[in-house]
């Protein structure tokens, strides 16, 4: 059965916007949660790389937010939009 849903997720744009999306929240999860045990550290660099880490996990996240909605109002509301090469182009763009 995984076979199958795995098959079937590689050929559905959405899903793949939502599994982008789902890596860059896990992303800024792990950052977060790591951020006090950094801090403890009191070095200065590994705190500017945690908080450069959690920003750019911060801005992916709301990228990919932006993209699902941009995905669903084409999908819904444009719904004979061609886009040439669209994967490729929202996923330079969320990342």
């Amino acid at each position: 059965m995984f076979v199958y849903l795995n098959r079937k997720a590689k050929s559905n744009q959405a899903t793949k916007i939502l599994m982008n999306m789902f890596v860059s929240l896990c992303r800024l999860n792990v950052s977060f949660l790591s951020n006090k045990s950094v801090a403890d550290t009191q070095d200065n660099t590994a705190c500017v790389f945690i908080a450069l880490v959690l920003h750019y996990s911060m801005l992916a996240s709301f990228t990919w937010f932006f993209i699902q909605a941009l995905h669903m109002y084409l999908w819904l509301i444009r719904q004979n939009v061609t886009i040439t090469n669209y994967m490729r182009k929202i996923t330079v763009l969320g990342w």
